[in-house]
């Protein structure tokens, strides 16, 4: 096997969680280039529909399952619906997270309510996820969780997703030991800015306007793409990255931290 095809993931069965649109929608279709089949996660069963259907243009299986990974028993039925009708699991990405109201909250003023909010979204959903995965997943498996470089900076008016991509740094090193034995790998991805639906609407702002905003702060000169964050899920996912394992990348275009 040459060095190329250490990059394919042919045969294997993936899950993407938060998979309808942006980031997720991305690496769910970057691995189905690389050969896997694909099962996509979100709330909106149009979205994820719409994803699988690009999935199976593809020429690979493609599922969307309408769940709130916030609602602890969806995940687990998710996941047994994969190992039922796909037969295996072998990758899963922990992508859904972010800020449900679209609002920016310093610490000093959030409610209580809103961070355990934030932190339920952005590390328990995670947590929850990469355990239930492990229970079902074959030996040398992969578990990717998508954090934000927002993990290791200051983030005002993000504080909180801030700590809670922090928690899911240490959290995935410690999976990565626990899981070793089963050759498990466990590893974070964390992107810089990527124009998504989230961002437009957290910021108001538009798709041009955020890359003005932006594209003069990063080193190499432009925002992200879900394609980039995909590329490094392909790394972690494949035979190439079977080495690797509780780690963290910066996807940022060498932005500073």
């Amino acid at each position: 096997m040459g060095l190329h095809d250490e990059f394919r993931l042919d045969g294997q069965v993936a899950v993407v969680t938060g998979g309808g649109r942006g980031i997720g929608r991305g690496i769910a279709l970057g691995f189905a280039e690389s050969g896997a089949d694909v099962v996509v996660i979100a709330r909106r069963q149009e979205d994820v529909d719409a994803v699988a259907k690009e999935i199976e243009a593809r020429g690979q299986r493609g599922l969307g399952i309408s769940a709130d990974v916030m609602d602890w028993t969806s995940i687990p039925a998710a996941l047994d619906r994969v190992v039922a009708e796909f037969g295996r699991l072998d990758i899963m990405v922990n992508n859904a997270g972010g800020n449900l109201d679209r609002k920016m909250y310093a610490l000093p003023d959030i409610p209580i309510e809103k961070f355990d909010e934030q932190l339920h979204l952005n590390m328990k959903t995670k947590f929850w996820g990469a355990q239930q995965a492990a229970k079902r997943m074959n030996d040398g498996g992969s578990i990717i969780n998508i954090i934000s470089i927002a993990a290791h900076r200051p983030s005002p008016g993000f504080g909180v997703y801030s700590a809670a991509n922090m928690g899911m740094i240490s959290m995935t090193r410690t999976l990565a030991v626990e899981l070793g034995q089963r050759r498990i790998t466990v590893n974070c991805i964390a992107p810089g800015i990527v124009v998504t639906d989230m961002l437009k609407e957290t910021m108001h702002v538009s798709e041009e306007q955020a890359k003005e905003m932006f594209d003069g702060s990063i080193p190499l000169g432009r925002t992200g793409t879900p394609e980039d964050c995909a590329a490094a899920a392909l790394l972690f996912a494949s035979p190439a990255g079977r080495w690797i394992t509780g780690q963290y990348i910066d996807v940022a275009g060498g932005q500073p931290t």
